[in-house]
């Protein structure tokens, strides 16, 4: 080959890659391509997202969204139930309260508050003026209850009991009474007795079993309330252990 040919290539080749139109192209492909990756990646993050949120595997525990339960509560004092705690007002947006029948109406409104999300701890904390640990009960209008305290001069202790139905076995929770997983036709006893002393059924089971059968037994009875992602709201002086 000549140097005159090879001389001939060298310059086209120079012309062809120093040209300006080539420098000063833009990378279509490429970025392109960089924005697609950005798209595909907030798509699987959003997907990811929700499918945590909004499982569809297993099916929720109950109580879910539109349940409606009711659960006895008796707070004790040494031998004598204290009233029925008075009814709370504004309920539509609670999913634990009571309206002064010492029943606790169990209807969750949003998925953050169904299955073992549904729990005694919540009710507490949204009664104001009522405080149960393991160790202390505060009602209101009543004077504090606490273990160290004395039952007709014998040494007491906070003690909480449940009943997983009208005919159940008392159970005695040792641990954060807070924890307490609600249950339909549950019974649920707090406060101070003497040592080696068991705790009775509370006295509003009277008004369980008097109410009516499609109340008693409704698991869904209402329309579903839309969910919220908003995280309950918690306390260090509502749920100690």
């Amino acid at each position: 080959m000549s140097k005159q040919s090879v001389g001939k290539r060298v310059a086209r080749a120079a012309a062809t890659g120093g040209s300006r139109s080539r420098r000063g192209a833009v990378p279509i492909g490429f970025y392109t391509s960089i924005a697609l990756v950005v798209v595909v990646g907030f798509f699987v993050i959003g997907y990811s997202r929700y499918q945590r949120l909004n499982p569809t595997g297993a099916k929720a525990a109950p109580p879910l969204v539109g349940t409606t339960w009711h659960v006895a509560l008796g707070v004790y004092d040494c031998g004598t139930f204290l009233p029925n705690l008075p009814a709370q007002k504004n309920t539509t947006k609670l999913s634990f309260y009571t309206t002064g029948n010492g029943l606790i109406t169990v209807s969750p409104k949003t998925k953050l508050d169904e299955g073992s999300n549904a729990t005694f701890g919540k009710f507490v904390l949204n009664y104001s003026g009522l405080y149960v640990s393991s160790s202390k009960v505060t009602y209101p209008g009543h004077a504090s209850l606490a273990t160290g305290q004395t039952c007709n001069g014998k040494p007491a202790s906070i003690k909480v009991e449940t009943w997983s139905s009208l005919l159940g076995k008392g159970q005695i929770v040792t641990g954060n009474p807070a924890n307490i997983v609600f249950g339909n036709q549950q019974l649920i006893t707090v406060g101070l007795v003497a040592n080696g002393k068991s705790l009775p059924k509370p006295n509003s089971t009277k008004a369980l079993v008097n109410l009516p059968v499609t109340q008693a037994l409704a698991t869904t009875t209402t329309t579903a309330a839309p969910a919220t992602t908003a995280a309950p709201a918690t306390s260090t002086t509502k749920a100690q252990g």
